[in-house]
């Protein structure tokens, strides 16, 4: 029975060794593998440093420096962090994702966090997400308060921020003075078709009935014109006859005489 027992033990400690070279020799291959990507990050080529990364991962896919340099190598593929293409798209969402994780390791990993957050932060900055980039910054400087560039760039995203809101506001009431321009042009002509309207009604109405008022003036005019003629005819008429009358009343009252 001892030697059954000693025999077990033996086995176990064998086991246990072999665990302990091949987690050697795993810890040796992520090493290396890691240290060649960072050669070739360091020459710039980060499409074959982000793939000697992604082998380190195989080797070990709980590897906090390979995800921080794997994120790093994707990021810096896309020249510009703008570009909405899919290609890099995927490349800053693969980036941002393998950063996160490392960015949330404060407790057993604080100076790899502090730097994921600030490479975040950096990220953020360069697409304009300021107020993202404050965020990251600021978690940065949580872990690491003695991190002058976070603490720098933090500064600069505030000063953006803020010259962005300046601008908006600048620019919303801009609109709003050329909208209430627009209104009160809109009323003025509004006002003016209207005075328009009222002037082509006012003209519709004479147009309608100062022909008639015209026509009596004129007949009116007239009328008075020939009662004059007839009143001076008239007049005339008794003026002779009155005269006739005196001549026969004299001739009578000399026949007499």
């Amino acid at each position: 029975m001892r030697g059954h027992n000693y025999i077990k033990v033996f086995l176990l400690i064998v086991s246990f060794s072999v665990a302990c070279i091949a987690s050697a020799q795993s810890v040796r291959q992520e090493r290396r593998l890691i240290s060649d990507g960072n050669k070739l990050y360091i020459e710039r080529k980060y499409k074959e440093a982000a793939s000697r990364y992604k082998e380190a991962l195989k080797v070990n896919g709980s590897s906090p420096v390979a995800k921080y340099n794997l994120g790093m190598a994707e990021i810096r593929q896309v020249s510009n962090p703008k570009d909405t293409s899919a290609r890099s798209a995927d490349l800053l969402n693969s980036g941002i994702k393998y950063l996160s994780e490392v960015a949330q390791m404060a407790k057993d990993k604080p100076g790899l966090a502090s730097k994921a957050n600030y490479n975040l932060g950096n990220l953020e900055f360069n697409r304009e997400n300021y107020g993202e980039a404050i965020n990251f910054y600021k978690q940065s400087l949580r872990i690491d308060p003695k991190d002058e560039n976070a603490r720098k760039n933090l500064r600069i995203a505030q000063l953006k921020q803020q010259q962005n809101q300046d601008n908006k506001q600048d620019k919303d009431n801009k609109d709003q003075e050329k909208d209430q321009k627009d209104k009160d042009k809109q009323d003025h002509n509004k006002d003016q078709q209207n005075d328009q309207n009222k002037d082509q009604e006012n003209k519709q109405n004479q147009d309608q009935q100062p022909q008639d008022k015209n026509i009596n003036n004129q007949t009116a005019s007239q009328i008075l014109q020939a009662i004059d003629n007839k009143e001076s005819q008239t007049r005339a008429r008794v003026n002779r006859a009155n005269k006739g009358e005196k001549s026969a009343a004299a001739g009578r009252r000399m026949k007499r005489w």
